[in-house]
């Protein structure tokens, strides 16, 4: 049995503490250690809640969970704002996690923001405060981060335009993209943190590359190495985005099962992209559909764990945060999932081996098979058969998630629509 999750995820991205934000207090029930347990579980939506309103007072860590919140939630702007007057604050205290993630957010909201220099300055920050109480992998990562953005300080900030709403009929969910002075056929993928280009069509493009390669986790927990190079411009319809990042990997690290009779894919658009159109849509026909002014809506039942979207989804009355990629073929769950129901779990399937793989090499994992697995989220009630239950960590976010939406949800409704303005995941 096989589980296909074309993932890509930047070990470069959000590095979440491995201990406690805070020190142990005296109060068993402190809502500051509440918040902070919330925030060190990947617990967003729970957070959001337990907030006390803006205008409330209280101690200064409170700056930091409201600037954590807004960051999460896209409102990076604000989350600037408040992560540095935390940051300001607390600039002269003891060294704690707090400071330290507060810096790991800030830099990962420039590097949202486009703002590279200020992205890489961050990064050096949290170095240079916490290096020596970091282990070995944070650091390098952090220092990754800085060189990377570094080397793309002087590149403006990614730019978009949607002068109407556009549509487009995906084939095989690809479809044709125009950059420089060719066509190129692209697929979307909201599982990838950044959009990726096939190393012959950037060299082709004659693509100038930008600081050191970078190493990239994927969907099987392994990883690859790849280039950063930025396209001036590329568009369709009437779509038109300039300085776009692009992550460079090697033709032959993706599955042959991507040549197909209709075209070779040669790209995906990531994350960073896909953000910046603000509103997109998948129907079950087959069609992209891009608004040009995204409706106001109240949902918020989707957040950001660095550019990878989580939507809340409730399951027997539990509130899950599962990802959402549309890369991924199949809906599966995680051990957080597995281990909250185990005995359920283990009372009613037996324990095999599944291949998980897309990009770079496959990895067996040990799975169990739910008969059905039943949620609602974006506003409607779904019941997928046969959905794999990992039971063993892959990658980052099966360590943080209850799992994975995948587009196997398209065949139960109309259309799916993720509106990246006002966070809002909804399905009809």
């Amino acid at each position: 049995m096989r589980s296909r999750a074309l993932m890509v995820l930047l070990v470069l991205a959000v590095c979440r503490c491995a201990w406690p934000l805070l020190p142990a207090r005296r109060q068993a029930k402190d809502p500051i250690e509440r918040l902070a347990r919330l925030y060190e579980e990947c617990r967003y939506f729970e957070l959001r809640d337990a907030l006390p309103p803006p205008e409330a007072e209280g101690p200064v860590e409170l700056a930091f969970f409201r600037g954590a919140v807004d960051q999460v939630f896209n409102r990076l702007e604000p989350a600037v704002l408040r992560l540095r007057d935390f940051l300001e604050v607390t600039r002269n205290g003891p060294p704690r996690m707090i400071s330290k993630e507060a810096w790991v957010l800030l830099a990962d909201a420039y590097r949202r923001l486009g703002r590279y220099r200020e992205a890489a300055d961050a990064c050096r920050q949290a170095l240079r405060r916490f290096g020596r109480l970091l282990p070995g992998n944070e650091r390098d990562g952090l220092l990754s981060q800085a060189d990377l953005w570094s080397a793309l300080a002087d590149i403006p900030p990614q730019r978009v335009e949607v002068a109407r709403d556009a549509t487009v009929r995906m084939t095989n969910r690809r479809f044709p993209v125009r950059v420089a002075d060719r066509t190129v056929l692209f697929g979307y993928d909201t599982g990838s943190n950044m959009s990726i280009l096939f190393k012959s069509v950037a060299d082709e493009l004659g693509l100038a590359l930008y600081g050191p390669p970078v190493k990239v986790q994927t969907g099987s927990g392994g990883s690859v190495d790849g280039r950063i190079g930025v396209v001036p411009e590329l568009g369709w319809e009437s779509i038109r985005i300039w300085n776009a990042v692009f992550l460079i990997l090697e033709d032959d690290l993706f599955p042959a099962g991507s040549d197909r009779a209709d075209g070779v894919r040669k790209g995906l658009l990531g994350m960073p992209v896909l953000e910046a159109l603000g509103e997109i849509t998948e129907t079950r026909a087959g069609d992209l559909i891009v608004t040009a002014r995204p409706r106001p809506r109240r949902a918020q039942n989707m957040c950001f764990s660095g550019f990878m979207p989580v939507v809340e989804a409730i399951h027997r009355g539990a509130r899950l945060r599962l990802c959402l990629d549309t890369g991924a073929t199949a809906t599966s769950l995680y051990p957080p999932y597995y281990r909250r129901f185990r005995g359920e779990i283990n009372g009613r399937s037996r324990l095999r081996e599944s291949v998980v793989g897309g990009l770079g090499d496959p990895r067996t994992v040990a799975v169990r098979v739910l008969d059905e697995f039943a949620f609602r989220a974006g506003g409607m009630d779904f019941a997928l058969r046969r959905v794999l239950v990992q039971t063993q960590e892959t990658h980052a976010d099966s360590l943080r998630f209850h799992g994975t939406i995948g587009v196997d949800l398209l065949p139960r409704c109309s259309r799916l629509t993720m509106d990246f303005a006002s966070m809002s995941f909804i399905a009809e």
